[in-house]
């Protein structure tokens, strides 16, 4: 049931999630995801639409309360620094439970990075997660080998609310009892594994950069590729010198509006564009009057308490959920109140409808707004022609 929860919860808040490399997945055996770290704990919550039966390996700090364990509960718990005999013993026991549970047939996921950042490349990946393979494998009993498989997780704007995710999965390793022995070695191909699923800019400049021209081709029709294969296709300079100057004159020019940092322009007349972004304003600012307690409480949880971008989408699930809650009660309470049942219920049903379609539009809204109000001119005709230019 809070697998259920959690998934939910990630499909609200993420408008798409896109799962790339299901051939790579192995059959049975062990298994053992590792997956890069990128936007906190809502990490788990993106993975569980393709591991619904997948245990994470959780540091004990985000299960202290029931609250929590809510969001977090369920997972197999650790502390991430044991400082006495009893913590050690407590890790122990948990990594023979993620044993069994992979002897089950179980997957267990790690995020080997032990932090997490929307930032512009894989961060340092620690030796830590390379022992848990070594101590899995000790405590599987007969089993001999278990296969790593490196997850990538890709956000075009993780933070965002109704942001699109990536799940990209990378081939298998097969690894030994033998070969984790070694730990700094089964650490570097851990690494490299993550590298090869996972976008890795020069800087925060470049990443910008990168993930603003992945979005341009994404939104203009070329979507034979994920938004990943073009970031990496940026940072590894694999777009032609000219290309990449024409692109950075549009990225750079002032007058056009954007979304996601992105300059969006009509596909056809643009009036069309501004005719439906008016025609659906009625729907978003009904659904944002109705539901304007989880909403304002959750953007100033982001703005108080988040301290980096990577938490800011955790916050506004903490807070914005349980003030949903509250509101859907005191909803039901006040019709009860003022309303005979039968209209209540008909009120119900109209409040979740508006709210339903303020969600599942709320982006397509947003990017119609932009291209509207960009209108058609000169720059207009060089932003399809360079995107039509990667169709080919």
């Amino acid at each position: 049931m809070l697998n259920v929860f959690r998934l939910l919860l990630a499909r609200i808040y993420f408008r798409e999630i896109r799962i790339y490399g299901q051939e790579n997945l192995p059959a049975s055996g062990m298994t053992l995801f590792v997956s890069n770290h990128r936007n906190g704990a809502i990490d788990g919550y993106v993975l569980l639409k393709m591991l619904p039966a997948c245990r994470a390996i959780v540091g004990r700090n985000l299960t202290g309360s029931w609250f929590l364990r809510l969001f977090f509960g369920g997972q197999i718990e650790v502390y991430r620094k044991a400082e006495n005999t009893e913590q050690k013993v407590w890790n122990r026991e948990r990594l023979q439970e993620a044993a069994l549970a992979m002897r089950q047939g179980r997957p267990v996921l790690i995020f080997p990075e032990g932090t997490s950042e929307l930032g512009p490349h894989l961060l340092p990946v620690k030796k830590g997660a390379a022992f848990i393979c070594h101590t899995l494998l000790q405590e599987a009993g007969d089993a001999e080998m278990l296969s790593i498989v490196p997850l990538g997780l890709h956000y075009e704007e993780g933070w965002r609310f109704r942001s699109a995710a990536e799940i990209h999965i990378g081939p298998p390793m097969h690894v030994t009892r033998a070969s984790t022995r070694n730990l700094a070695v089964l650490t570097e191909t851990m690494r490299q594994s993550l590298m090869n699923v996972s976008e890795n800019f020069a800087d925060e400049e470049e990443q910008r950069q990168g993930e603003s021209f992945a979005s341009m081709l994404r939104y203009h029709g070329v979507s034979r590729k994920s938004h990943l294969t073009f970031c990496r296709m940026w940072a590894e300079e694999l777009v032609s010198e000219k290309r990449r100057e024409r692109f950075l004159h549009l990225y750079r020019h002032e007058d056009l509006l954007r979304y996601q940092n992105t300059p969006l322009v009509a596909q056809g007349g643009a009036w069309k564009y501004t005719a439906a972004y008016y025609m659906l304003l009625p729907i978003f600012l009904l659904a944002y009057v109705l539901n304007l307690l989880p909403l304002l409480g959750a953007y100033i949880a982001a703005r108080k308490m988040a301290d980096d971008t990577n938490v800011v989408a955790l916050w506004r699930i903490l807070v914005g959920t349980p003030l949903f809650a509250i509101q859907c009660f005191l909803y039901i309470v006040l019709g009860l109140i003022f309303c005979p049942l039968p209209v209540l219920g008909w009120l119900l049903v109209m409040y979740v409808i508006i709210t339903g379609a303020g969600l599942c539009l709320l982006d397509v809204w947003r990017r119609i707004g932009v291209r509207g109000r960009n209108g058609t001119s000169a720059r207009h005709h060089e932003i399809l022609s360079f995107c039509k230019e990667f169709m080919e």
